[in-house]
């Protein structure tokens, strides 16, 4: 069994993380939007579109692991 060391799971991670990011650019740009010029009513008025974000992020991770 062959593990990453810690400089590879890092790189590793930071690659899939801009890869989805870059996938899910549409979905992030609706979130920031919603999220431009707001304070602390983000956490309510933007709340489906942050699960949105964090759900699409999710499943690119996810296939691509």
């Amino acid at each position: 069994m062959n593990a990453l060391s810690r400089r590879e799971e890092e790189t590793l991670l930071k690659k899939t993380k801009e890869h989805a990011l870059k996938e899910c650019d549409p979905i992030v740009k609706e979130f920031a939007e919603c999220a431009e010029g707001r304070t602390f009513s983000v956490a309510w008025e933007c709340r489906g579109k942050y699960k949105a974000v964090q759900d699409c992020m999710l499943q690119l991770c996810v296939s691509m692991c």
